[in-house]
């Protein structure tokens, strides 16, 4: 079901993210879609989580098509948002980092939910989600509608090139922009190997660990060590680049990855702390990715005349659903191949080897070779800040013409 409900949401993201780039309204181009995505996934997040009796897997599938289709229509025009709000290159970072620590708190927030009800008394499952839900559908309105209110949209720019771009022309010139094919290609590589690993981690905390109890803490602090490694993948940006603090980041998950196959019955400590540590590595990667993709537009906006970040966004983001629904199928299906059944009521150990190995190792060559696709990145620094002038240039020329 979460694969099948991925695969409608691949087709509809072109659709939004052109479709917001094109929008113009008196509240701006982004404000509406946040507006019409906003009580779809609320709804859907509640019944998703509240179901009302004996839910069938009919119903998981309708409750997760349109969470994801209300977090399409809100997140492609909020990324398009944050990305257009400086042209600066450290800027952009700075801005997208802001971003991916406020998502951190709120994860931590809503983690933090089953671990307070655990500890005054109220443990399961059912009750936990119930005041997740009552929490995700008080915050997430709250927070869109203090940030439309006091955030200004940024005027889309548009630069005179002597005729409007077809559909057709400019789906031609995203193949042909080098730099977003090659950010698209390693974050596909990534995201897979990213997705296997998650959908093995309870799995192998509870049937090779043999500590399904500290699952919960685990994520937390994963998601605490997360945080605390943004600033860190910052300060790497500003030296180094975007580009070479991405590949880092991939070479530290593949390597933290990797370590957890040393782990086995009872190594609680030694595999918690190797998947908590592996969180400092996804902390780069909440924020690169997306300031990389601003970078990209600038490309295309000097190429095509038209700011079209949401449509990158969008392109990205069909890539990236797709390597999740690619990378829940590994993880749930290779492991059946090598003989383990979570459903079995003993496991062999030969099947949980294969499982350990599936987990440790499956995504190891994808996220590598995705760290050496990106050290090869052709958009750094000064190429960005060239595209940056040679933009200005043609815009002053643009509005020098306008007065004459």
């Amino acid at each position: 079901m979460l694969f099948l409900s991925r695969l409608p949401d691949i087709l509809i993201d072109p659709v939004i993210g052109i479709w917001s780039d094109r929008t113009r309204t008196r509240i701006g181009r982004r404000r509406p879609f946040i507006l019409a995505g906003l009580p779809i996934i609320c709804v859907a997040v509640w019944f998703a989580f509240v179901p009302a009796g004996a839910p069938s897997l009919a119903y998981l599938f309708w409750c997760l098509l349109f969470i994801y289709l209300g977090f399409t229509i809100i997140d492609l025009p909020y990324s398009s948002w944050g990305a257009e709000m400086s042209p600066d290159y450290d800027e952009r970072s700075k801005i997208s980092a802001w971003r991916a620590a406020s998502g951190s708190v709120g994860t931590l927030l809503a983690l933090t939910i089953p671990l307070i009800l655990e500890a005054i008394g109220r443990p399961g499952s059912r009750e936990a989600l119930f005041w997740m839900a009552l929490f995700f559908v008080i915050t997430q309105p709250l927070g869109f509608f203090v940030m439309m209110a006091r955030l200004r949209e940024t005027p889309p720019i548009e630069i005179v090139t002597g005729k409007r771009r077809s559909f057709r022309e400019g789906l031609l010139l995203v193949a042909r922009n080098a730099a977003f094919i090659r950010l698209n290609v390693a974050l596909t590589l990534i995201m897979t190997a990213m997705v296997v690993g998650a959908s093995l981690n309870l799995l192998v905390i509870t049937y090779v660990i043999g500590a399904p109890a500290a699952f919960a803490v685990m994520i937390f602090l994963q998601n605490i060590v997360a945080l605390i490694g943004i600033p860190f993948w910052m300060t790497v940006s500003r030296r180094l680049g975007k580009h070479v603090a991405m590949s880092l980041c991939g070479a530290w998950i593949a390597t933290c990855l990797a370590l957890s196959f040393l782990w086995g019955k009872g190594d609680t400590i030694g595999f918690t702390t190797t998947i908590v540590a592996l969180g400092f590595g996804i902390g780069g990667l909440l924020f690169l990715a997306q300031a990389m993709v601003a970078d990209v537009t600038d490309r295309d906006l000097l190429d095509s005349g038209e700011e079209r970040t949401a449509t990158y966004f969008a392109f990205l983001g069909m890539t990236t659903k797709a390597a999740i629904a690619v990378g829940v199928l590994i993880g749930t299906g290779v492991p059946a191949l090598v003989g383990f059944q979570p459903s079995d009521v003993m496991h062999s150990p030969s099947s949980l080897l294969g499982l350990k190995a599936v987990y440790a190792f499956a995504g190891v060559p994808l996220i590598l070779l995705a760290s050496w696709l990106l050290l090869a990145y052709p958009l750094t620094r000064d190429e960005q800040a060239r595209i940056r002038g040679e933009i200005e240039q043609k815009r002053r020329s643009q509005e020098e013409r306008a007065r004459a």
